[in-house]
């Protein structure tokens, strides 16, 4: 079974959690956003987000998937960092749909709603 990486704006971690959950539910290694920093405190304090940022490498090598949730498109510059990422090491990289940056776009090899992803996912 895949191992994967799920990335996504802080604006859809409701939503993520729940993809957390099933994918918790089929058994599979998941790595997250982290979910319990406050919003204010990482875009005010530049070494947190540091950190933040730089504790997800070692997780997406670990990751053989990268699946990005991207409601109406979004990914904001963490995600895109995170793809770019995962692209540089060779990762599979899903959206929920399809990325409205094209630079980002360009770097995803599937497009896979949540229930699409989760079906793929435990194969």
């Amino acid at each position: 079974m895949k191992t994967v990486f799920v990335a996504s704006s802080r604006k859809f971690y409701d939503k993520v959690k729940e993809i957390k959950d099933r994918l918790d539910k089929l058994g599979i290694k998941g790595f997250y956003p982290y979910f319990d920093f406050h919003d204010d405190d990482v875009e005010t304090d530049e070494e947190l987000k540091k950190k933040l940022t730089l504790g997800h490498f070692p997780e997406l090598d670990q990751a053989d998937v990268l699946y990005v949730y991207a409601k109406d498109g979004y990914v904001g510059s963490s995600v895109t960092i995170e793809t770019a990422y995962a692209y540089a090491k060779g990762k599979e990289i899903i959206s929920s749909e399809p990325i409205a940056d094209f630079a980002v776009r360009a770097i995803v090899s599937k497009t896979m709603t949540p229930p699409e992803f989760m079906d793929y996912i435990s194969q």
